[in-house]
């Protein structure tokens, strides 16, 4: 009800937007459709969503940013996109050039939210500036632009054969093993340096920016380990990094198992709101049963 209260309002605000930018194919302009106190010096949340995952899907995770007056860009990453690292990297580079010419998005700063395998697209996007720019210091003013980072359910490249066969047949099954040995036999007869390349670009992540992981203890796809992982080299080398854990949750299905910590938890990462009017949307965005919400908020645990 709250997610359909703030649609009617936004509407009824009738906010004249800016021109919407140019963008790459698959990838959706979505500006906060409230009034806020400016667009120039608010961030922009570039939301990169999961294998297959549609624009309607993304919709849910670009109203979290909106609920704080934060306009997104989202980008529905469709098979092909994954399979064919060639059509990734168009996207990619792309999307660069708008986040560098189009005036609704030059200059202004930026949210990395990525969602499974948007992780990846995450890496994607910072190789593909790596070879437009080679110069490091012009490079860092683009890291420097980076306000945050929101990672959700991450899966990067070395995640990929273990995870989809725990996914299809079960984490530990016989079929799962073989289904595994499979896919590594098929990376293992193709070029993968644009998938392991990205992938360490992620690993690496050389935007310092505040940043919180979101994920589940039960995900076989998101690797726990992998995840920790990741999370304590940031944390050695001082990035501030926030989590939210849950134990038990589907693969990137966290913002419905426990809609309000995710909020929280993603608010408390973007840590503004740049909204005109702080009352014009409701503390939560996202339809929940009552219930279900109460359950999962107790599971979770906030880590900082």
């Amino acid at each position: 009800m709250a997610a359909r209260a703030f649609a009617r309002r936004a509407l009824a605000t009738k906010r004249a937007f800016s021109a919407a930018p140019a963008l790459p194919e698959s990838c959706k302009w979505t500006p906060c459709p409230v009034p806020t106190k400016g667009a120039a010096d608010a961030p922009v949340a570039l939301i990169f969503g999961w294998t297959s995952s549609t624009q309607k899907q993304l919709s849910h995770y670009a109203r979290v940013f909106h609920a704080c007056g934060i306009d997104c860009v989202t980008w529905a990453c469709p098979p092909r996109q994954v399979i064919d690292p060639s059509a990734s990297t168009k996207v990619a580079a792309e999307l660069l050039e708008a986040l560098h010419e189009a005036p609704a998005l030059a200059g202004r700063p930026v949210i990395f939210n990525g969602i499974s395998a948007g992780a990846y697209s995450c890496g994607n996007l910072l190789w593909e500036l790596e070879k437009l720019v080679p110069d490091a210091a012009e490079r860092g003013d683009f890291y420097g632009r980076v306000a945050c980072g929101v990672y959700d359910s991450p899966v990067d490249f070395e995640g990929v054969p273990k995870g989809v066969s725990s996914a299809v047949f079960g984490e530990g099954s016989a079929l799962a093993g073989a289904a595994q040995r499979a896919i590594d036999g098929y990376l293992s007869l193709i070029d993968t340096t644009a998938w392991e390349e990205s992938s360490a670009r992620f690993h690496a992540m050389a935007p310092r920016a505040p940043s919180v992981w979101i994920y589940a203890k039960n995900d076989v796809i998101s690797s726990v380990a992998t995840n920790e992982s990741i999370i304590a080299s940031w944390r050695a080398r001082g990035d501030d990094v926030a989590t939210l854990v849950l134990d038990e949750s589907p693969h990137v299905k966290h913002i419905k198992t426990a809609p309000d910590a995710y909020f929280r938890a993603v608010h408390g990462r973007v840590g503004a709101n740049y909204l005109a009017d702080a009352d014009t949307v409701p503390l939560v965005t996202l339809d929940a049963k009552p219930a279900a919400a109460d359950a999962a908020r107790d599971d979770a645990k906030m880590h900082s």
